[in-house]
């Protein structure tokens, strides 16, 4: 069975990769990113802190830790959408980046030091964010941001990129 409701309309998933992975080119990477539609790959690489996937909210938790849709500058847009970009495929918001091990330090550092509770004061108002969103998807949101720390600090002390893909 392939999983299809994490793709429908735009949704983010991220992978940790060892740094020469990202050197055997877009082909592979893009690969890697097919396997996990499939129930069982997802399941085992989610298991296994592999794979982070935002889903359709993606854009809500980048504006919970930025205050912005899509900031142009600072730590604070690399943990959701920062990276290179490295190829769009299917259209112009199917894209594919890459944050190399230095970009991921940098990011495991800044999420490390965040704090959940004064990012949602500050952002809460947010309208594309938490401003109308339920308290149950306020929680979610949370949630996301805080699983996003062990993903990011494992890929750090490993040396890792992690690669991201944005569906459209």
């Amino acid at each position: 069975m392939v999983r299809k409701e994490s793709v429908l309309g735009t949704s983010l998933r991220m992978r940790r990769v060892a740094s020469g992975e990202v050197a055997k080119g877009v082909d592979r990477l893009e690969s890697a990113f097919a396997e996990t539609l499939e129930d069982e790959t997802y399941r085992r690489e989610a298991g296994a802190g592999v794979l982070r996937d935002l889903g359709e909210n993606w854009q809500m938790v980048n504006v919970l830790l930025t205050g912005e849709d899509f900031p142009a500058t600072g730590t604070e847009f690399l943990p959701v959408l920062g990276g290179h970009h490295v190829a769009t495929t299917g259209g112009p918001r199917n894209v594919l980046l890459v944050l190399p091990p230095d970009l991921v330090r940098t990011t495991a550092g800044f999420l490390a030091g965040a704090d959940t509770d004064a990012l949602l004061a500050r952002n809460r108002s947010k309208p594309r964010v938490v401003g109308g969103a339920p308290d149950w998807m306020v929680d979610q949101l949370v949630a996301r941001v805080e699983a996003m720390r062990p993903f990011y600090r494992e890929a750090a002390s490993a040396g890792q990129a992690v690669t991201k893909r944005v569906y459209g």
